[in-house]
């Protein structure tokens, strides 16, 4: 197994001139927990903000009737943020995470954006190709959960309406906010001055655990998790680009959800273009916490990794010439 140095990546990061990011792994690691803590402080309150109105109105109706207090009303507000109705405003609160990390890295740690992975070469094209390459490969946890008996198709009878539209958006949004957090801020922080193997894992590792109060998660989610934050490291060190990862993060989110009407990591998407339901052995299908927690998705992860690690792609390796391992 190689990483190798000369990818211009990790090039940029270790040869930024302006990039003040701790020599210690350890502070690096409980700054990053900072950093979490207030971007999650931000995305709620933009949830909290965004279902306002509807909360307001509910407030006065219930103020009529006398039957309002602050049990009640909270009880209220966690109902709908969790609605799949407003699974759009969840989406799109995610975008004040992303400024929160950019503000960071720009601002305190004095860093170009490009050691994040976000440069101007081929932006759309990676995007792109990132669109396609993430539907292809949820296409295929479906297909093998299909043939091993972990789901089956329904009738729809949902109405496909431009709120999907909006939603499509919303996970635009959201895909690049995790990418950002995880693999543009964090593991480049780490492969600033640690081998990049140590960065790619503790990414992983945390990227995994990012997750564990969602609904139905479990030991096998937790795995397929880290192997979905290995494989996404290795996209974008190869392709010198966060580009496609923020894409493909982002379209195997709304293709699970709102295409093939699946959960998204336990969360309930709503509107979809197909409907399907979990039948068979949980280790297949996931469960209530969906796919990502079964077996399908331990194949393609591990196909992914291990193609994007031996195989050669000379049309996505973007490097600079020389053999040094990383």
């Amino acid at each position: 197994m190689k990483l190798y140095q000369d990818y211009p990546l990790i090039q940029t990061v270790r040869e930024a001139e302006t990039f003040r990011t701790p020599k210690n792994i350890f502070l690096q690691i409980l700054i990053f927990i900072g950093v979490f803590f207030i971007l999650e402080i931000a995305e709620s309150i933009g949830m909290i903000i965004g279902v306002l109105p509807r909360l307001m109105a509910w407030a006065r109706e219930q103020a009529s009737s006398g039957a309002l207090d602050s049990e009640v009303m909270t009880e209220k507000l966690n109902s709908l943020l969790l609605d799949p109705e407003l699974t759009y405003i969840m989406l799109l609160s995610t975008g004040l995470g992303t400024i929160v990390v950019l503000f960071f890295c720009r601002v305190i740690e004095g860093r170009k954006f490009r050691t994040m992975g976000f440069f101007k070469e081929k932006a759309g094209l990676q995007y792109l190709a990132g669109l396609g390459i993430g539907f292809a490969m949820f296409s295929c946890v479906v297909g093998l959960a299909y043939v091993f008996g972990g789901l089956q198709f329904e009738s729809n009878s949902q109405k496909v309406t431009p709120i999907l539209l909006v939603v499509l958006l919303g996970y635009g949004i959201q895909g690049m906010s995790e990418e950002v957090m995880c693999r543009g801020y964090m593991m480049t922080a780490i492969m600033r001055h640690h081998p990049v193997w140590l960065a790619v894992g503790i990414n992983a590792l945390c990227f995994g655990i990012m997750h564990g109060a969602n609904a139905g998660f479990s030991l096998f989610a937790l795995v397929n998790l880290i192997l979905y934050a290995v494989m996404i490291s290795l996209y974008t060190l190869r392709t010198n680009s966060l580009w496609g990862a923020c894409a493909i993060h982002s379209i195997w989110n709304f293709a699970q959800g709102n295409f093939y009407g699946l959960p998204v990591s336990g969360i309930d998407s709503g509107e979809s273009v197909f409907r399907m339901s979990l039948t068979g052995a949980d280790w297949i299908n996931g469960g209530d916490f969906g796919l990502e927690a079964g077996l399908p998705t331990t194949i393609v992860m591990t196909a992914g990794i291990c193609i994007l690690l031996f195989v050669p792609l000379p049309f996505l390796d973007k490097r600079s010439g020389g053999e040094q391992e990383a």
